[in-house]
């Protein structure tokens, strides 16, 4: 750009010309600037995952303001112990060898990785539907519900589509296609949200809101199998049993340890809707579970996105030998930066928000909501990066740190089943998974800066068209 002199007016000698030219040069420096952003791959691919979710969960939220006033906090209690029993089952369903679709050089290796995972979670989900058939009784008394019982049949079928869903969207992440990621998210929030809302208009009970997630897990999975047919099968001639036996040992660290952690994990981010429905009432775990999914959805989208793309070009760069640890510190405060005012206006506002929106039967919801913030907001900053410790082959320890997460989380829980007040509980809940948390963020940069490459390549910090 060539040199341009700019000769500064006095207040009443041209100001006003000044001001226009300021801001034309202004306008063309960020216009500059946005297109930069936009070409570099990092940022155009989470936009990409972001852009397209961001519609279909700004309708599932529109849709909560007549789901609220449709359903009631006991369909909500009852749909909350569904979703959080699929929260469980879906850890075996795929034994997280799915996580290791993204690891392999070589795409062979990578397709009969998906073969295995797919195999475990038909397999998983035959084992389910017979417990379910023998012992349906049994866990429904566990459970502290009746309600449940009928919905229980459902849960195999549920895990084995979550199951593929997820290792369908790793490959796709493998092969960098964010365009058929977002679409299959898309189609699997439009078509939960939208029959949700059509069975709620004529069916009682929560009926509508799980049968609108199992139809919503279908569409999704039948977007990335229907794209699967069209540009890779020819690659399940790769297929073979051998192959995958050898693959299955090869990376026994993820069912040896990531699947006890996601277990570990899950079935203490379970905790308040199993133990308010047992000790408090179903209407309590459904007020819970109104607030948590509120907060939660766009809080995982944006981090799911992040996840996904950062997961993908971090290994990139550590088959290149490549530094990540500038990268890493900047996510972390540029996300601090971004979401620090809006998390903060939420807990003050957040049980008139929720009043207002969603209805005045709702305002307890948004008091919960408010006590959870720092937990959600620590999320918000973990979740992207928790792929770390697969890279470094640090599972047993992330397992263990989650182990410590659910002692604190049943103790702060037990301390207000015990005193009778679900304010008491959720807040030391909270505390430790806050804590907690921030222990496992810190942890994971003193990972990185300690695998520093030592012969790292001279590259720019997210550079562009890399």
């Amino acid at each position: 750009m060539p040199y341009i002199p700019v000769k500064t007016y006095a207040i009443g000698q041209g100001g006003e010309k000044h001001d226009r030219f300021a801001a034309l040069f202004l306008h063309l420096i960020m216009r500059q600037a946005l297109r930069n952003i936009w070409r570099n791959e990092f940022f155009r691919n989470v936009a990409t995952l972001i852009s397209g979710t961001s519609l279909a969960q700004a309708f599932s939220v529109l849709i909560y303001l007549v789901l609220s006033r449709i359903y009631t906090e006991e369909d909500f209690g009852v749909f909350g112990l569904y979703m959080n029993i699929l929260n469980i089952t879906i850890i075996f369903s795929t034994a997280k060898y799915e996580l290791a679709i993204l690891l392999p050089k070589s795409d062979r290796e990578s397709v009969n990785l998906l073969g295995l995972s797919a195999l475990i979670s038909a397999g998983v989900s035959l084992v389910l539907l017979v417990i379910v058939l023998l012992f349906n009784g049994l866990l429904c008394r566990w459970l502290g519900s009746s309600e449940i019982s009928p919905w229980l049949y459902l849960v195999p079928l549920s895990t084995l589509l979550v199951g593929l869903f997820q290792s369908l969207r790793n490959y796709s992440n493998r092969e960098k296609r964010y365009r058929l990621i977002a679409g299959a998210n898309i189609g699997q929030s439009l078509s939960n949200s939208l029959l949700k809302l059509l069975l709620g208009l004529v069916i009682a009970g929560a009926a509508g809101l799980i049968f609108g997630v199992v139809f919503g897990q279908l569409a999704g999975f039948m977007v990335f199998f229907i794209a699967y047919l069209r540009t890779s099968r020819s690659k399940t001639s790769w297929l073979s049993l051998p192959q995958m036996k050898r693959l299955a040992k090869q990376y026994s660290l993820f069912p040896r340890y990531n699947m006890w952690q996601g277990l570990i994990n899950n079935f203490s981010g379970a905790l308040p809707v199993f133990m308010f429905s047992a000790y408090f009432s179903t209407a309590v775990a459904g007020l819970y579970t109104f607030g948590y999914m509120i907060l939660y959805r766009p809080v995982s989208l944006v981090a799911n996105a992040f996840y996904q793309v950062m997961f993908q070009r971090f290994v990139e760069k550590q088959h290149r030998e490549r530094p990540i640890l500038e990268e890493v510190r900047l996510f972390i405060r540029r996300t601090v930066q971004v979401l620090l005012v809006p998390f903060l206006l939420t807990g003050i506002f957040a049980p008139a928000i929720f009043g207002f929106l969603f209805g005045e039967d709702w305002t307890e919801a948004g008091r919960y909501a408010q006590i959870i913030l720092p937990w959600i907001f620590m999320v918000s900053l973990v979740m992207p990066l928790s792929f770390i410790p697969d890279m470094y082959r640090k599972q047993k320890v992330a397992m263990r740190i989650d182990g410590v997460k659910l002692l604190g989380r049943l103790g702060g829980l037990t301390v207000g089943v015990l005193a009778g007040s679900v304010y008491l509980g959720l807040a030391l809940y909270t505390v430790a998974s806050t804590l907690v948390l921030l222990y496992s963020l810190l942890w994971y940069l003193r990972l990185v800066k300690k695998n520093l490459p030592e012969h790292p390549a001279e590259i720019p910090l997210i550079p562009d068209n890399e």
